[in-house]
């Protein structure tokens, strides 16, 4: 039997709402760092940390858990967002999975994003405190660009990160996907400051996008080190259909029905514990999402 289909699409409904949320925070605030949207992803899915109950006996929960960045394999961070799935029948986990998420975000092509540098992370809060006596004028005008030549500025072919991910991969044999973030639609053009609040009602045309971490590496084996790809790259290749997975179908329609993701059947393993159980772990945040199986359900292999 398979998990049923209300499960599926009340899963899906999450991280298409998810979906919506990342692409308005990026069309309405151009300029918002990476690290940012990973928080908004997290956030999102606070709100489903109670156990959500089916007629059909199933139930389903979602924890999630926000450390931040850390560069422990090989030195880089291999992941931002680690995925862990569990199944279990009467308080006995029967099934578990694993997948890793490595997110990047698209640049405009014109407009400069903010960055979060080692020293912000330092002082902490008290950046927020410190003001320039020179700081430029709220109304300064500032244009943000979206189009098919933007690129993904932090990944980088061949680089010590793009190396580090390839080595995890090929030693631990647990699959990493990039999270791509991208504005709702391309191309866009933001004006700053803002006149009227943006609100993405439906989903976006583009928006949070899932590649395997492999078939991007097939992509770029041939360009120079340091390349950085378009979108436009990413698109309509062999192994990608339009831009990749949508987020909410990744989620739902392959890493819950168990067609994507790493199998695992110890936990206390150290692929699984140097990733989950360690502070210097190599990822920054964690989803943990289980499963209860009614008695006398088998699940799909």
């Amino acid at each position: 039997m398979s998990i049923p289909g209300e499960i599926i699409d009340w899963f899906r409904d999450i991280f298409a709402a998810c979906n919506r949320r990342l692409a308005e925070r990026i069309q309405s605030a151009p300029a918002t760092p990476e690290p940012h949207l990973d928080t908004t992803f997290i956030e999102h899915l606070m709100k489903y940390s109670a156990p959500r109950a089916f007629k059909t006996g199933w139930a389903i929960q979602i924890d999630t858990h926000y450390l931040g960045g850390m560069r422990h394999f090989n030195g880089w961070e291999i992941a931002d967002i680690g995925v862990l799935l569990f199944f279990q029948r009467a308080g006995s986990l029967i099934r578990q999975k694993v997948a890793l998420l490595q997110s990047k975000r698209l640049y405009p092509t014109a407009g400069e994003i903010d960055h979060l540098d080692e020293y912000d992370f330092r002082i902490g809060m008290a950046r927020l405190g410190q003001r320039e006596q020179n700081a430029p004028s709220m109304m300064a005008q500032r244009s943000f660009s979206f189009e098919g030549t933007s690129r993904y500025e932090a990944l980088r072919a061949h680089d010590n990160q793009y190396k580090a991910i390839s080595e995890y991969i090929e030693q631990s044999r647990i699959p990493v996907f990039y999270l791509f973030y991208n504005p709702p639609s391309i191309p866009l053009k933001v004006q700053v400051p803002i006149t009227v609040d943006t609100k993405v009602v439906n989903n976006p045309a583009v928006g949070a996008r899932v590649i395997s971490c492999l078939d991007v590496a097939q992509i770029l084996h041939t360009e120079k080190e340091g390349y950085r790809p378009s979108i436009a790259d990413l698109a309509g290749k062999k192994s990608i259909d339009n831009h990749g997975w949508r987020l909410e179908n990744f989620m739902a329609d392959l890493l819950l029905r168990c067609e994507e993701g790493h199998r695992f059947t110890d936990s206390d393993s150290p692929e699984i514990r140097n990733l989950f159980f360690r502070r210097s772990g190599p990822i920054a945040a964690t989803v943990a999402v289980t499963v209860e199986v009614p008695e006398g359900t088998a699940l799909p292999d």
